[in-house]
């Protein structure tokens, strides 16, 4: 599948049925939040600079934004899909991937945690040496890393 594809995956649906599932999933838990800059940063300050970065490769590679914020999993997917690999490896690395083992981890038994691990099994392939965020850092330690 392409990164498009699956980040269809990850649209709200248009099926009623399936709509409380995602509200539930996506909406209603923190945990599981399709944000990426959330599951990085939190409500820091950092997450702020991280949208507006976000916003720049969003405009930057002809993305058009949607109703989402544009750290949305559903725009980070087909942005990387335009990046070079290097840039690609190390925005799937160091943002993406430590985002989605986090999703991952509160999606147990969950039907969209198929979705996340399938995207995250995509991205270890397609960029096997990206760089990567140490997820047990907390965000005011991370800084010192760099």
């Amino acid at each position: 599948m392409t990164y498009q594809e699956l980040a269809d995956l990850l649209r709200y649906p248009e099926d009623p049925a399936r709509q409380e599932l995602y509200v539930q999933t996506f909406e209603f838990n923190p945990a599981s939040t399709l944000e990426i800059g959330w599951h990085l940063f939190g409500e820091n300050y950092e997450r702020g600079e991280f949208l507006v970065r976000m916003r720049e490769q969003l405009r930057r590679h002809g993305i058009a934004e949607s109703s989402e914020l544009p750290d949305h999993l559903t725009l980070a997917l087909p942005l990387i899909a335009c990046m070079g690999y290097d840039e690609a490896a190390q925005f799937a690395g160091e943002s993406i991937l430590p985002a989605l083992a986090k999703i991952r981890s509160a999606l147990q038994g969950n039907p969209y945690e198929a979705v996340i691990a399938g995207i995250a099994e995509k991205l270890e392939a397609d960029y096997p040496d990206a760089p990567r965020r140490p997820l047990q850092l907390p965000i005011f330690q991370e800084a010192a890393c760099d």
